[in-house]
């Protein structure tokens, strides 16, 4: 008990509260409520510092994806309000840290969203509706050579025949087998082809192939049935081609270089040069591609950051060093704005030969910000400008943000940033700022490779979430194959690539090419020799939650600069145990591919399909996000059996079929399945089987039994299924790889060349 005085001069006593409770409680009242103050210091630490610049990229980025993941295109006007009711709250918020930063954030966003939708209307791709066999007449836009000897040819079309497409793509990408004179770039060709539309996501929530085709400007895929030829006639549309003459002329600058390297250079070292110097990855094997994929060295296919910054990197110091011969000249001129000067010119001469990916966009704008800002004495390697690059292309391509390549660029690259400057200022802070300078040769050895692999682990981490989203799978021993291979590709290979590059005018080029040759094939050696460590470790699909969970973590933990950063921890850790710990929807019953040729059965440890040998472009894809790497080939079915209750050696449920005519399986829930081939079967599957499955596009809409029946005219609409038994075991859970979806790159499911107009009908059982 204490005694207390009040202003009006009465005793006042307090009963039952110690004076230290007293104390501590009046401590925590102020500790809360200094806790908006001390949010709001730290917020104006990050905005004196500029990081809320380095937000604006993620508004951006996030305002595209959620315009994209929309059913349907809503209004444009809302949007725009929004954006200037946002930014005048912005304009009003100068002395409020927090709600300035918010209505920042709220204007990226809009601005994303808005970016997105004109780059929608710019594009204005038509996808082709269905497969057709047709003769295509159009002019050569690009070709390309694999690994089999086959020409894949990308064709601006001008017209079609025999039968003549209502709604004909203006580009498509044929395959055409060897045997044929090829047609060069330019040219005329014409000849019969298959073509059919961009494929869908292989399963829901996965890669949306159509929709990449649609912001690349294709409208279809195939190959030629027969030899195609070169058409003499006189060409239509000159206007359009005489408009793409600068294209056409750096489609044919990049492959007279891609051929000189294979002259030199043949075999898969050839190949993989292509790859590196002009991007044409199409003539290296599959089995050296996997090879890179499996332990970690995919990244040097993708020409991005690295390649772009030993090219301008060896430039600069050749320049530099070049010009340090001469004294009085190096007196009298910046020579270091010089060099930086010629290695844009060659970073930007590399950006049009390599075809000018996404990843090859960001490195050149950030290689380009980095050099503006020598010219201009500003320090070169920021996360602002990290920031100012991804800016740039999101206003640009927006439909960027949602591929990997993007993703994974600007993940390594802001981590990577991040670090640095941390470990910068670290430095400085401790005044060793120039210790590396009194290191001797192995000093010098040893950070390296210490750098090496401070910077494969940053990166690896940062790009993880990504590569499990998007592949499900991840290199264990990616750490091992870049310090192994890494050193060789940034003192052999690229120095070597660019030199034969500028050798190449002189005829030069052989001796450059072959010691690049070397180093690749050590690379080769490298990824072979990993993969055989058997380090690829398939993940299975990840959750959209915890996705964006560990995004959000990440972005915290690399763009926040004061004690904000330290929320992005607990979130990443949340996100890791929640997919580890919550239980999801789990693992589907069945599955069926968008062309309802491909069924399978999902078992404990198999993948059983009623194919004998499936696609690998999208079994590979089902096994690797269900993680059922063995697979079951299904069983003989005798004529005129009606049997659902194969099982193969361990128990597990296969499907029987008798050719393609008719395939029956129970799935591990119990139901069963029938996949008809033979529509004089449908009706006796439709009486015994539970589920029907038929790849032809009938009219039929259901079962008269109550069978759930998928026809192919269904599955066009659409996409692939997933079937998950309801909890209560009586029904199915349909969930649709695009649902009702009606955007730009999924309107031509819904079209019927018959009546020539749209039908928007869904399925029933469609529950997304």
């Amino acid at each position: 008990m204490s005694d207390a005085r009040a202003p009006d001069g009465r005793d006042r006593t307090v009963h039952n509260i110690p004076a230290e409770a007293e104390a501590a409680g009046s401590g925590r009242a102020r500790g809360l409520a200094a806790a908006p103050s001390t949010l709001a210091s730290a917020v104006r630490e990050e905005a004196r510092y500029g990081h809320g610049f380095l937000w604006i990229p993620v508004g951006l980025a996030g305002g595209a994806a959620i315009w994209f993941a929309l059913a349907e295109d809503p209004p444009l006007w809302p949007v725009g309000l929004l954006f200037v009711a946002f930014a005048t709250l912005f304009g009003l918020s100068a002395a409020h840290p927090l709600r300035r930063f918010a209505s920042l954030l709220a204007c990226a966003v809009l601005a994303g969203m808005l970016a997105a939708a004109i780059e929608t209307w710019r594009h204005s791709t038509t996808l082709l509706d269905s497969g057709v066999a047709t003769h295509v007449t159009g002019t050569v836009l690009t070709r390309d050579l694999d690994d089999r000897g086959r020409r894949r040819y990308t064709i601006a079309v001008e017209q079609t025949s025999d039968p003549r497409i209502g709604r004909p793509p203006e580009r498509v990408r044929i395959l055409a087998r060897g045997g044929h004179e090829p047609v060069p770039i330019g040219d005329r060709i014409t000849g019969l082809a298959r073509l059919q539309p961009p494929s869908g996501p292989a399963l829901p929530d996965t890669f949306d192939f159509a929709f990449n085709a649609y912001f690349n400007n294709l409208g279809a895929f195939g190959f030629f049935l027969g030899p195609p030829e070169a058409d003499s006639a006189e060409q239509e549309g000159s206007a359009g081609v005489a408009a793409a003459f600068p294209a056409l002329w750096l489609a044919r600058l990049r492959e007279g270089i891609a051929q000189r390297i294979r002259a030199a250079l043949p075999g898969e070292a050839g190949a993989f040069a292509s790859a590196l110097t002009v991007a044409d990855r199409r003539a290296m094997s599959e089995e050296s591609v996997e090879a890179l994929r499996a332990s970690g060295l995919a990244h040097v296919l993708a020409i991005s950051g690295l390649h772009m910054a030993l090219v301008a990197g060896t430039v600069f110091l050749a320049v530099r060093f070049g010009f340090g011969l001469f004294p009085t000249f190096a007196q009298a001129f910046a020579v270091k704005k010089l060099a930086a000067v010629s290695a844009l010119l060659v970073a930007t001469a590399y950006l049009l030969i390599s075809g000018a990916s996404v990843s090859t966009q960001r490195a050149w704008l950030m290689l380009a910000i980095m050099l503006l800002a020598v010219l201009i004495d500003r320090p070169a390697l920021t996360l602002r400008n990290v920031a100012l690059a991804a800016i740039c292309i999101i206003l640009v391509t927006p439909s960027a943000v949602t591929g990997p390549g993007f993703q994974m660029s600007f993940a390594a690259t802001a981590a990577l940033v991040a670090t640095y400057s941390w470990w910068r200022r670290r430095r400085t802070d401790r005044g060793r700022a120039n210790a590396s300078r009194h290191l001797g040769l192995s000093g010098i050895v040893l950070v390296f490779f210490l750098g090496l692999a401070v910077t494969s682990l940053v990166a690896g981490l940062a790009t993880a979430p990504f590569a499990i989203y998007h592949f499900h799978r991840i290199a264990a021993y990616g750490l091992l194959a870049n310090l192994a291979a890494m050193p060789i590709v940034t003192l052999v290979v690229m120095p070597m690539g660019l030199v034969s590059v500028i050798a190449m005018p002189l005829g030069l080029e052989y001796w450059p090419l072959q010691a690049m040759g070397a180093g690749l094939e050590a690379v080769l050696y490298v990824a072979r020799t990993v993969e055989g460590l058997g380090g690829m470790v398939v993940t299975g699909r990840m959750a959209n939650g915890v996705f964006l969970g560990l995004i959000a973590g990440l972005l915290i933990l690399v763009l926040a600069r004061s004690w904000l950063r330290y929320f992005g921890l607990p979130i990443v850790a949340l996100a890791l145990i929640a997919q580890a710990v919550v239980p999801g929807r789990g693992d589907a019953d069945l599955l069926i591919a968008e062309d309802g040729r491909l069924v399978a059965m999902v078992g404990s440890q198999t993948l059983a399909s009623n194919r004998r040998r499936p696609s690998d472009f999208l079994f590979d894809q089902w096994q690797r996000a269900l993680r059922r790497p063995a697979h079951r080939a299904p069983g003989p079915l005798a004529p005129g059996q009606w049997d659902f209750g194969g099982r193969d050696g361990s128990g597990q449920p296969i499907f029987l079929c008798r050719k393609t005519e008719l395939c029956l399986a129970t799935t591990p829930s119990g139901a069963s399945v029938a996949v008809v081939g033979d529509l004089a079967l449908l009706g006796e599957a439709c009486d015994r089987a539970d589920i029907v499955v038929t790849n032809r596009p009938i009219a039929m809409s259901a079962c008269r039994s109550g069978a759930m029946l998928v026809t192919g005219r269904m599955l066009r609409r659409t996409g692939s299924l997933e079937f998950y038994r309801e909890e209560d075991g009586g029904g199915f859970i349909v969930r649709t790889a695009i649902g009702s979806d009606q955007r730009p790159w999924t309107v031509h499911r819904f079209y019927d060349w018959k009546s020539r107009s749209f039908e928007f009908e869904q399925p029933q059982w469609a529950a997304e």
